[in-house]
């Protein structure tokens, strides 16, 4: 008897996650166990110069269902496209390690299975945000929906996406963007939308990167690279 197909595929990059990374993946695996979801979940190493590149072997050799993947370091983008060329999922999710997991945070996901194309995770509170953040957080989708028309109310966090859809785009941009960039080049494709309410986890450890003001300015010159491209391709 064949295995049955698997429904989801979760890509968790990990750059020196060495303290972090085997609860977050423990937990992942015991989540989607308790919600009856077919899955795997694939852990890139992006170029980690801790034990990182360890632990993950490790958990692949333990865990069913868990693949561990090998890069040189290339952001989180990069690390996402070697775990979707890893993935046999009907739907692609990017997790962070740093996030913890349990039943709740993936059911609003697993319940539009079938349902949509694209299933938007759209954040009731912002945790551990500073007032520069929570400003920035309101006017990001503003800005996203002003240049390219993508009525979304939250474009920065857990997204799901059907495989086969996702396969058809290419991506520019590696950082933050990359996010919007996905959503656009999928609604260009017809794919069709599931926004669902989710709550915000504190993360596990460290600092939101998204509160520096380098990843804040890298993210908006991302934003209209894309956007400057994304016009042209248009008129083309």
């Amino acid at each position: 008897m064949s295995p049955p197909p698997v429904a989801l595929s979760v890509v968790l990059p990990a750059f020196n996650e060495e303290a972090l990374l085997a609860g977050c993946v423990r937990q992942l695996h015991d989540a989607l166990a308790v919600l009856h979801v077919s899955a795997e979940i694939i852990v890139v190493n992006d170029g980690s110069r801790d034990r990182t590149a360890e632990i993950a072997d490790q958990l692949a050799r333990e865990l069913p269902g868990v693949i561990a993947g090998h890069q040189a370091n290339q952001g989180i983008g990069g690390a996402f496209r070697t775990g979707v060329q890893l993935a046999t999922g009907e739907y692609l999710m990017l997790w962070p390690a740093d996030m913890p997991a349990d039943p709740a945070d993936l059911a609003p996901y697993t319940e539009q299975f079938g349902k949509a194309d694209v299933i938007v995770g759209v954040r009731q509170a912002r945790l551990g945000y500073n007032p520069l953040m929570r400003f920035n957080a309101w006017l990001y989708p503003k800005l996203v929906s002003t240049l390219f028309g993508l009525q979304l109310r939250d474009v920065n966090w857990i997204h799901a996406y059907r495989r086969s859809l996702f396969a058809r785009i290419s991506l520019t941009q590696r950082g933050i963007p990359m996010l919007v960039e996905a959503l656009v080049r999928l609604r260009d494709l017809g794919a069709t939308f599931a926004e669902v309410d989710v709550v915000m986890k504190q993360r596990l450890g460290g600092v939101a990167s998204a509160s520096r003001f380098k990843v804040m300015w890298r993210t908006l010159t991302g934003l209209f690279s894309f956007w400057k491209l994304w016009r042209e391709e248009r008129r083309s």
